[in-house]
């Protein structure tokens, strides 16, 4: 008869993996249930998800572009700011919903098995409408401004996938921490407040001192806005320095964000 070994189980096995993928349709729905409760029962619904991006551009276009006088990159600045806005909204829209995952869903968490690392990888998918709605936006105002569609469009999807990403290691992170202190839904407004400021949305890298732009660029979200323009609007030269240490902090902290949450995962029934 063989023996049976029971081994200490790691953080992350192939059976994780094999697991996900059972259970692939749960995910699925988690995401559909998500984008119909964003939009059931709404006054504005899809309209908002066009709205905002689009006033938050144009009160950009009177503060910095009319007043401050800021570049538009030789471009309108209206389509400056919204190219910026597009990653921005993603990431900050997800954190908003998906940071709290585990603990707006404890009844869901207790009661029945799946694999807990779906909740904050749903509420980070959910946002996909959103995207393709700001991209559809931003295709009206590229023809009322006639600004032709740059060649480096078909980059576009490494651009999505990166935010997208970056976000789940963000919200995987995030959500465990949530659950186990309960002041981090207090320190994520702030910390994302924080965050704006401190990303090129209304603002490129060009007017940033040259002794302080390491500091702007260990910022993941400079990369990632800087190639959306880039792709969008065929602005400058590929940023290679700022993608690829958003490409590298996004996978560092990917691998750091799912260690700790399947570190902490066995815990959450008992804190949540």
């Amino acid at each position: 008869m063989k023996p049976t070994v029971i081994l200490p189980r790691l953080p992350w096995s192939r059976q994780d993996l094999k697991e996900m993928i059972e259970f692939r349709c749960v995910l699925w729905m988690l995401v559909l249930r998500d984008i119909k409760l964003r939009y059931k029962q709404t006054f504005l619904g899809v309209v908002w998800v066009i709205l905002q991006p689009l006033l938050i551009s144009v009160l950009f276009t009177c503060v910095f572009g009319k007043w401050l006088h800021i570049s538009g990159e030789g471009g309108p600045y209206l389509l400056f700011a919204f190219c910026g806005l597009i990653p921005w909204l993603v990431f900050s829209q997800s954190i908003q919903r998906a940071s709290l995952s585990l603990v707006n869903e404890t009844q869901l968490v207790q009661k029945i098995y799946f694999p807990r690392l779906f909740l904050p990888m749903a509420g980070t998918l959910g946002v996909i409408l959103d995207f393709i709605i700001a991209l559809l936006t931003l295709g009206i105002l590229l023809a009322i401004y006639q600004h032709p569609l740059s060649w480096q469009f078909v980059f576009l999807p490494f651009g999505a996938l990166l935010i997208f990403l970056f976000s789940s290691a963000c919200n995987i992170l995030l959500s465990c921490l949530s659950a186990h202190y309960r002041d981090f839904k207090h320190i994520i407004p702030f910390m994302m407040q924080l965050w704006m400021y401190a990303s090129p949305l209304a603002y490129s890298m060009s007017v940033i001192p040259m002794k302080w732009q390491w500091v702007f660029l260990m910022n993941p979200l400079t990369g990632t806005i800087e190639f959306f323009r880039w792709t969008l609007l065929g602005q400058g030269n590929f940023p290679i320095v700022s993608f690829s240490i958003a490409c590298g902090i996004t996978f560092a902290l990917l691998v750091l964000s799912v260690v700790v949450f399947r570190k902490l995962e066995w815990t959450l029934t008992d804190v949540i």
